[in-house]
């Protein structure tokens, strides 16, 4: 009985995708790309792993088909690198224990991608023309909505989820994305949606 060759049945290829910031795009890219036929072993927000190797041709109809779902392939190492830490930001953001967690991207980011906090922080904000630490908390302040928006939660348990240190800091860091107050964006966005569902 031959035995099989370790080095080449464990061979991933990792791809690199842009666009990915929910569960649905990862359920979307899985799909597209087992529908090419490649052997999917994960996907994360922003990466996906492949077994074996991945042809030039076989690239081009990665390539294709996620772009007409909305997403594109990152191509060079540095931007490579900004989206893993977009991705792992968005990861972390959405872990059901956050609140429990004492949050420090200083410290996590390093740790899951074996590179200086300073160096990451001076290559994102080269590529995405912002500072790392304000898309920190943009992206924050983003889950924020989505809760006043599809909950019911008190601002104090939002501010904990989020890993805000208090209310007051909530409402400041809120106040200056939006121009609004959490409370007042929570009211507006339900007239909203009462309106919307009394004339259907």
């Amino acid at each position: 009985m031959k035995t099989p060759n370790l080095t080449t049945a464990t061979r991933e290829t990792a791809i690199a995708v842009r666009g990915m910031v929910c569960a649905r795009c990862i359920e979307v890219v899985r799909r597209e790309l087992e529908r090419l036929g490649l052997d999917v072993t994960e996907v994360r927000l922003g990466q996906v792993q492949v077994r074996g190797h991945v042809s030039t041709d076989q690239m081009a109809q990665v390539k294709a088909a996620l772009e007409k779902q909305g997403f594109s392939l990152v191509a060079d190492a540095k931007a490579t690198l900004v989206q893993r830490i977009k991705a792992f930001i968005e990861q972390t953001l959405n872990r059901n224990d956050l609140g429990e967690q004492k949050i420090k991207f200083s410290e996590l980011l390093p740790a899951e991608l074996h590179t200086n906090y300073d160096a990451l922080s001076a290559l994102f904000s080269a590529s995405e023309n912002q500072t790392l630490e304000r898309y920190i908390i943009d992206r924050r302040l983003e889950k924020v909505k989505e809760l006043l928006v599809y909950t019911d939660l008190p601002l104090h348990e939002i501010a904990y989820q989020t890993g805000f240190s208090s209310v007051a800091h909530l409402s400041n860091q809120f106040k200056r994305l939006t121009g609004l107050s959490p409370t007042y964006f929570r009211h507006i966005r339900h007239q909203k949606q009462t309106l919307q569902k009394a004339t259907t």
